[in-house]
């Protein structure tokens, strides 16, 4: 009798991906970026999607962070496309059905990612807001109307530049499509999540204004293009579930093997010795296929943290601006760790985040 075991799935693949980019935004009116994109796609329809995480919470619905501004008009209220963070001002056409009245759709409090979408096309003849996959939204729009090509985008304030709009918080994957999702388009991108490639994958024939042209795109002050923790942190985990599931295959498949030899030996007396042997000998292979993969779990669990201990951000200075007066303080003050691990952050705040940031990935 033959006895068939079942072979292990080998381990494949890199530990961790490249993150994902975000776009962090200063909360002054010196944060913001400004460009020219071609809009002649978007002319007849669009959908504009983006994930945003915000950054501060305004004093009132009305002083709206502003994501995205494009303007074709010289006076600053005329807007072709105005989306806010807290739903204070979602503007199509200039059009102002949904000013102030969408504050309490755009609930995530700050620092929590959710996704936003705006459509639109002259056939529908609608405009729609999407928060988080769900229309929260809708308002037809004058018939004939278009939109026009040739104007500026503003991210980060309106296009003036005035201190009741900067946005101070982040956005990721902002991309334009040249048609009106359907509301099924728009909920899938949601529950793809922001760590998802749904847009590039699935709707990337219609994406005429991509984020990769976004993030090359000029910034002034305090605009940092990042990756997204939550990106590294998923595939980490994802990496570490791959691991774990194997690890418990290879003892099933153990577990499964000893049961097959048992039952060999009572019903095949005659090859009670060759089937020990053999039994042994596949009982080897699988603990040291079993060793193998603690060890590559437990590799998998100490690269979450591959620099940790080596140096430690010293606590005086979390919350500290990371400038070229501070990083000159800690030369002459013969700080040479401050100054070897935070001088190319030169620019950022030193959040606790970011310290263990470079803790964990700067120091190996």
């Amino acid at each position: 009798m033959i006895i068939t075991i079942l072979a292990l799935v080998s381990i494949q693949g890199p530990i961790l991906a490249a993150a994902d980019k975000a776009l962090q935004f200063g909360a002054t009116t010196n944060d913001y970026m400004k460009y020219y994109p071609n809009m002649t796609p978007f002319a007849n329809a669009f959908s504009a999607c983006t994930w945003v995480m915000k950054g501060r919470v305004p004093p009132s619905v009305w002083h709206a962070p502003i994501i995205l501004d494009y303007h074709t008009n010289p006076v600053h209220n005329i807007h072709e496309l105005l989306m806010t963070d807290n739903g204070g001002f979602n503007r199509l056409f200039n059009g102002m059905q949904f000013d102030g009245n969408l504050g309490s759709s755009f609930s995530a409090p700050v620092g929590t990612w959710f996704h936003y979408c705006v459509t639109w096309s002259s056939s529908s003849n609608m405009q729609r807001i999407y928060y988080n996959g769900a229309q929260v939204g809708i308002a037809a729009m004058p018939a004939g109307s278009t939109l026009t090509p040739g104007g500026v985008a503003t991210m980060g304030n309106r296009r003036d530049i005035h201190s009741y709009y900067p946005f101070g918080g982040k956005i990721s994957k902002f991309n334009i499509f040249s048609r009106e999702m359907s509301a099924a388009d728009v909920k899938a991108m949601s529950d793809a999540g922001v760590c998802s490639s749904i847009e590039k994958e699935r709707f990337g024939d219609s994406r005429a204004l991509t984020w990769e042209y976004i993030l090359d795109q000029p910034k002034t002050g305090n605009v940092v293009a990042q990756d997204v923790d939550t990106c590294a942190d998923e595939e980490m985990k994802e990496e570490i579930e791959r691991l774990q599931k194997e690890l418990d295959e290879a003892e099933q498949a153990l577990k499964d093997y000893k049961a097959a030899c048992e039952e060999a030996k009572n019903s095949l007396r005659d090859e009670l010795n060759t089937t020990k042997t053999a039994a042994a000998e596949r009982e080897a292979e699988l603990e040291k296929e079993i060793n193998s993969l603690k060890e590559q779990l437990e590799e998998a669990v100490k690269q979450q943290c591959p620099g940790e201990g080596i140096w430690t951000v010293p606590n005086k200075v979390i919350g500290k601006k990371i400038n070229k007066k501070q990083l000159k303080r800690w030369k002459k003050a013969g700080e040479k760790e401050l100054v070897r691990y935070l001088s190319s952050w030169k620019g950022a705040r030193l959040t606790k985040k970011l310290a263990k940031y470079i803790e964990c990935f700067e120091t190996v």
